[in-house]
């Protein structure tokens, strides 16, 4: 059965997107037969139900048809697909900043047909910054003019930063440490994470910050690079508002990948310090010094912590280490605090 073997299940996710192409291919006016496709790389928790593909026509030209067969709420996949519409409209009036075009959606579930955006992820380009192709600095003031510009359109006013819902998790996660149910590496300094999350929600409670309707899973390999043009896929939020979950999550959604590396001067959170002010330089805003921003880089550092006793076995050694990591950024954050 396909469900008791992934390269089955993912077989079978591609051959029902396949089946799609007939309807996206004459909806996007383009010719149906001599289409080659490519399965594209997916996270590992959702290729069973998720393809991406090229797929490349006869004349040469380049789509990504794009599938999600989630039963529990393909509603909440059609509103992702809502939110990089609107992304992408609004994106056209700015110079060197968008989001793939949508020239197709299938009116029964969350598929779809975009432009194939040329490039490499972001992540990508900063790994080939560290053989000398290209300047790391220069990478990250790109990437946050641009992330800057997404934000910007995506404006929603605005608002006071208000911490309860997010503590109530933090503080039922906390709990179910103590009873041994979530039985998370280091579990002493789990729960100091947790305390820390309480204070630092304090620091930031009723602070004014500028809201946006957020991406949802931004980071280095949801951003595309051209010599021209930074882009964004895989939106993954249709209601949150807080830019700064996004920029966190930039961070730390890869984490140990983007940390100081050895021989460079760590700054907040173990990231290096050039990188932040490259970044916050083309960001334009400070950061590391916003308390909002500051909690939500704890909360995603809580978040990745928590999730380690759910990954794979096959995942032991990689576990181990971002829980090394882990500690040592959590140890940062302490130290800040007390400066």
């Amino acid at each position: 059965m396909p469900e008791d073997d992934p390269f089955a299940a993912m077989d079978a996710v591609q051959a029902r997107t396949q089946a799609l192409w007939p309807q996206a291919a004459s909806a996007a006016g383009v010719p149906e037969d001599g289409a080659v496709f490519r399965r594209m790389q997916v996270n590992s928790g959702v290729e069973h139900r998720r393809c991406v593909l090229e797929v490349r026509t006869a004349g040469g030209r380049s789509f990504v048809l794009r599938a999600d067969f989630e039963s529990s709420n393909p509603l909440r996949q059609s509103r992702y697909l809502d939110r990089h519409q609107a992304a992408a409209e609004s994106l056209k009036a700015i110079s060197g900043v968008a989001v793939p075009e949508l020239l197709w959606r299938d009116t029964q579930s969350p598929a779809a047909l975009m432009e194939f955006v040329q490039g490499d992820t972001a992540h990508r380009e900063m790994a080939l910054t560290e053989y000398g192709f290209g300047d790391r600095g220069s990478v990250l003031r790109r990437i946050g003019l641009a992330v800057a510009a997404l934000h910007r359109v995506s404006g929603a006013g605005e608002r006071q930063f208000w911490p309860r819902p997010f503590l109530t998790w933090v503080s039922s996660q906390a709990q179910a440490v103590r009873d041994g149910r979530l039985p998370v590496p280091k579990p002493n300094k789990f729960l100091g994470l947790c305390a820390y999350l309480h204070r630092a929600a304090r620091r930031a409670r009723g602070y004014s910050f500028r809201a946006a309707v957020e991406h949802g899973d931004l980071h280095l390999r949801n951003i595309l690079m051209s010599e021209t043009t930074v882009s964004f896929i895989d939106f993954s939020n249709h209601d949150g508002i807080f830019p700064q979950r996004d920029l966190a999550n930039l961070w730390l959604a890869n984490c140990p990948d983007h940390l100081a590396a050895e021989g460079r001067t760590p700054g907040f959170g173990l990231v290096a310090q050039a990188d932040w002010d490259a970044f916050q330089d083309g960001y334009g805003a400070d950061l590391v010094n916003d308390p909002v921003f500051r909690f939500f880089y704890a909360h995603r550092l809580f978040r990745t912590w928590a999730g380690l006793c759910r990954k794979p076995t096959s995942q032991k050694l990689k576990n181990a280490e971002v829980a090394i990591r882990a500690v040592q950024i959590f140890d940062a954050l302490l130290a800040d605090e007390a400066d």
